[in-house]
């Protein structure tokens, strides 16, 4: 996280969500221990020009048992849901 991402997560009280473009990856650490992993695949507005996001969504439950799927959230649904970001990819 570069210096300027450090100071400008905090405005006016509340954290700033990240930005949410094609090929970023964000995450979700349910409360039952397993992790879900979101990757951007595109983002564009349905016909009452609300955003959508389409991610790969990859939940590893084991290290032999995992689920893929491809979902569409609103851009508000997943931020809410997907607050961290993946800056390692």
């Amino acid at each position: 996280m570069s210096m300027l991402d450090s100071f400008s997560t905090l405005v006016r009280g509340s954290r700033m969500r990240p930005e949410v473009r094609e090929g970023k990856i964000f995450r979700h650490q349910r409360q039952d221990g397993l992790v879900e992993t979101a990757k951007v695949l595109s983002i564009a507005p349905d016909s009452m020009g609300i955003a959508h996001v389409s991610y790969e969504l990859l939940v590893v439950k084991s290290a032999n048992a995992s689920l893929m799927s491809r979902r569409t959230l609103n851009l508000d649904s997943f931020q809410s849901h997907f607050e961290e970001l993946d800056e390692a990819i």
